[in-house]
């Protein structure tokens, strides 16, 4: 492999990675409480949610939803239920939340 290839695999694993812990503060600034720390759902606030947040960590959630519907929930919110729309997160704390809640998921 050439230095330069090897550099830039290396910078491109920082930026991902910089990208999940940005996106980890976004989360935890504004999701925790519902969803919980391991991002499971079971936040402090989620037991008198009904119906009860988004599991991140479910395999299921994830063949249901693609990274674009769950960036539409976060930014319009779903009717219905307690998830409300967070419009004032930036396009790119989005992307980096949205990152970090895919992170969660059974690989």
């Amino acid at each position: 492999m050439s230095p330069a290839l090897i550099l830039g695999l290396l910078l491109l694993s920082g930026a991902q990675a910089a990208d999940l812990v940005a996106g980890e503060k976004v989360y935890m600034a504004n999701c925790m409480a519902c969803h919980g720390m391991s991002a499971d759902g079971k936040g402090p606030a989620a037991v008198s949610l009904q119906p009860p947040p988004a599991d991140f960590t479910s395999a299921t959630f994830w063949e249901t939803r693609t990274e674009d519907k769950v960036k539409a929930t976060v930014r319009t919110g779903k009717p219905g239920t307690p998830m409300m729309p967070f419009a004032q997160i930036s396009d790119g704390d989005l992307d980096n939340l949205v990152a970090f809640l895919r992170s969660k998921a059974p690989q």
